[in-house]
């Protein structure tokens, strides 16, 4: 269940560390295909809430990512949301460059929308 990619141009890396309780996502978002690239990542979740996971902190530190990506995102973090409402706790951590208004904006609005995980919208510095 752990799983380790690096980024590449186009994508960013993601590594999901079962027994450290970690997800890390950061540089940028723009794959050519934003749902097959999200899918292992998606899978790979649902096998580690599946084992019995207690926890999840999650980094997301996110450069550029594209309108798909935004889509997958928001996936991402209904999903982490579903977890943290069967009993999982869920903390997501997202960082936003302070100059990037509309990184900001929508990592604010998606933690409007998330109502059992915690998400807490940081400055990169």
């Amino acid at each position: 269940m752990d799983l380790k990619l690096d980024a590449t141009s186009r994508t960013p890396a993601v590594i999901l560390d079962s027994a450290g309780a970690h997800l890390g996502i950061s540089g940028e978002s723009y794959p050519e295909d934003v749902t097959g690239f999200y899918a292992e990542l998606t899978s790979a979740l649902n096998a580690y809430f599946e084992s019995g996971a207690k926890t999840l902190t999650t980094q997301i530190k996110l450069t550029y990512f594209n309108s798909s990506s935004a889509r997958a995102l928001m996936e991402l973090l209904e999903l982490l949301d579903e977890a943290a409402g069967a009993g999982i706790r869920i903390t997501v951590n997202w960082f936003c460059d302070p100059d990037d208004d509309i990184t900001r904006e929508f990592a604010e609005d998606i933690a409007a929308d998330v109502a059992n995980a915690k998400v807490v919208i940081c400055d990169l510095v």
